[in-house]
């Protein structure tokens, strides 16, 4: 039986060694592309730097002989070990310190000199991860009890040993750095930086979340029946964990993203399940992720509340996860699996072991940043930092090239837009030329009719009615009766082209009620019953804008009139989006073959307004079928 349960356990500890993979796939996932190099060796150099702490001292102050439960003083570059169950033992605990070293790293990324995070990085897998780990599994390895162990602190898998631990230490290192450069803007508000690859974050979630069967199905240190429960609760414990941070994200952080509130909730739910999952039934393994799902979101809130920069979110989801799944395991357990005899009891023991370590793990911490900052320095330079660490820390030619032509295409792009948008007021100025030229053309028009056609007609008006008058002449009167009526019909036309050619209603009332007085006008003088629907919410237009949308329904409606053959038409105006003006007229008349008919029909006119109002039209029509046009006019929401 031992040879199955070493091997299971060596297997477990595989596990969570792929578990670098995913902390790597990850945290490249969420960083800018010029930091993506820097944050994977990054990630390798911590697990080297891990091991080796962990082998000369690491695992001597958290499981050799116990001076007074606090910390262990033996087994110094495991010198001591005999049995082939010690090298294996060693092999698992060696990958959980490989695991607190490289968390907290992965917080400070994209700022934070390599040289201080090796530094750190030996500090932690030597005192800080196995100090705190005595007080808790100091009695694992060999029959002794230590600080907290003896008053029944229940950790199973390292919920706060391992995550809270490296949790508060990333809290720890992200006030000494500081926030990255741009992290918010001259408002307060954050920007969002990084997100290299989602995909690739998206794999290291996975890879996370396969090895974390490793990381609790190991611990038991043995294979037994109660391997199915652990998994299983490891796997639904994630799963309501997505589950509690979407629904937190939709109720209290709307403006979050659902896709973070994914990762968060899934790698929260496994953390919060470390502490309990021998212990608690997959109905509290679901109560356990979805309260962690919900306090993972709340507590990313928080630090940008603060102002506290995690570049991949590892505070909350390793020192909130970390938390509340030592806190509920003892809320939720069935007293019979609990260390103390009542559940209160369990409860304050459980908030004494969560108090201690982030006493023990944020204060050293922050004393190690501190003093890092104070004589290597802690941060890189301004300068660094905008080239990239992959560039400054790995000499990556590369990745500065790339870099510099995304920095030129950037500069680039805004010449660009400056150029296209000067050209687009130049254009804006010349469409609005032509629409002043072609009315005062259309005024002159107006005013040469009035005072030339029209006088004449009014003139010819008054001579008729004079030979009216005189003659005794029957049949000359009848002529003369009808010229006149002809020529009042004749006058009457030409007030409706006057009219038309200037629009005096359009500036005095507005596009609304003119575009409704003109729909009146044209129905008393056909036999077509225009409907005319026009939305309360219509934008502000200028002068020109104005004249080009009422010229268009104008062109419109009269085409109908004279081409259509229509008993009704509808005229519908409305805003889509605060973003769009929609124009609809649909006739039901003849309708025409629209792909044989390039001009003609005021077509041509329609079409050149609309390019002017930067409007995308449609026109559809049938032979017998009635005729759509249909524009959508761009506007900008004040």
């Amino acid at each position: 039986m031992n040879g199955i349960n070493h091997l299971w356990i060596l297997i477990c500890a595989c596990f969570v060694f792929f578990m670098q993979a995913g902390f790597v796939c990850y945290e490249v996932g969420f960083v800018q592309s010029k930091n993506v190099i820097s944050v994977a060796m990054e990630n390798i150099i911590a697990f080297v730097v891990a091991t080796l702490s962990f082998y000369f001292v690491g695992f001597s102050f958290m499981f050799g002989i116990s001076h007074a439960g606090f910390i262990g003083t033996d087994n110094w570059l495991l010198l001591n070990l005999k049995s082939n169950y010690d090298y294996v033992f060693v092999f698992y605990q060696l990958m959980f310190a490989g695991t607190a070293v490289t968390i907290f790293s992965g917080s400070m990324s994209e700022r934070t000199k390599l040289k201080a995070l090796v530094i750190a990085s030996i500090v932690v897998g030597a005192i800080i991860y196995p100090i705190y780990g005595h007080w808790v599994w100091g009695g694992t390895y060999r029959n002794q009890l230590t600080f907290l162990s003896r008053f029944g602190y229940i950790d199973y898998a390292g919920a706060t040993v391992v995550h809270s631990t490296a949790g508060w230490i990333a809290l720890a290192g992200t006030i000494i750095v500081g926030a990255r450069k741009g992290r918010w803007d001259e408002n307060g508000n954050p920007k969002r930086l990084g997100r290299s690859n989602i995909p690739f974050a998206t794999l290291g979630t996975f890879i996370l979340w396969f090895s974390w069967f490793g990381f609790n199905g190991g611990n038991l240190l043995k294979f037994d029946d109660k391997i199915g429960l652990i998994l299983l609760n490891t796997n639904i414990s994630a799963s309501a964990g997505v589950v509690g941070a979407v629904v937190t994200t939709f109720l209290i952080a709307k403006d979050q993203s659902f896709m973070e509130a994914i990762f968060n909730g899934a790698l929260g739910g496994l953390v919060a399940i470390t502490a309990g999952s021998d212990i608690l039934t997959p109905m509290q393994a679901i109560i356990v992720g979805l309260i962690t799902g919900s306090v993972v979101v709340l507590g990313s809130l928080l630090l940008l509340k603060l102002k506290i920069d995690d570049a991949v979110n590892a505070i909350p989801i390793h020192a909130f996860g970390g938390v509340s799944g030592a806190f509920l395991c003892s809320l939720f357990a069935s007293p019979e699996y609990l260390n103390l005899p009542s559940r209160i009891q369990q409860i304050m023991v459980q908030l004494l072991g969560i108090t201690v370590n982030f006493v023990w793990s944020f204060g050293a911490g922050l004393l190690m940043f501190y003093i890092i900052n104070k004589t290597i320095g802690l941060r890189v330079s301004n300068e660094e930092e905008e080239k990239g660490l992959n560039i400054v820390e790995f000499s990556d030619v590369y990745s500065w090239i790339h870099y510099l032509e995304e920095e030129h295409y950037e500069n680039l792009t805004q010449d660009l837009y400056q150029k296209i948008r000067q050209q687009n007021i130049v254009l804006k100025r010349q469409a609005n030329m032509l629409v002043v030229t072609q009315e005062r053309e259309r005024e002159k028009i107006a005013r040469d009719l009035h005072d030339g056609v029209g006088q004449s007609l009014v003139a010819l008006k008054i001579n008729l009615g004079l030979i009216q008058s005189k003659t005794e002449n029957e049949a000359l009167k009848g002529h003369a009766d009808r010229t006149i009526k002809l020529v009042e019909n004749t006058i009457e036309e030409m007030r409706n082209v006057i009219y038309n050619i200037k629009p005096v209603e359009l500036k005095r009332d507005g596009l609304t009620k003119s575009i409704i007085s003109l729909c009146n006008k044209l129905e008393n003088l056909s036999n077509i019953k225009f409907n005319c629907n026009i939305a309360n919410d219509l934008p502000e237009w200028n002068e020109t804008e104005k004249l080009n949308i009422y010229r268009i329904v104008q062109e419109c409606l009269t085409n109908i009139i004279k081409h259509s053959g229509a008993a009704e038409t509808d005229i519908n105006m409305l805003t889509l989006n605060n973003r769009l003006l929609l124009i609809r007229i649909i006739d039901n008349g003849r309708g025409f073959a629209v792909k044989n008919v390039n001009s003609g029909l005021g077509l041509t006119a329609i079409r050149e307004r609309a390019a002017m109002l930067n409007a995308k039209i449609m026109i559809d029509s049938e032979e017998g079928q009635g005729t759509r046009i249909i524009l959508e006019v761009p506007y900008e929401k004040n």
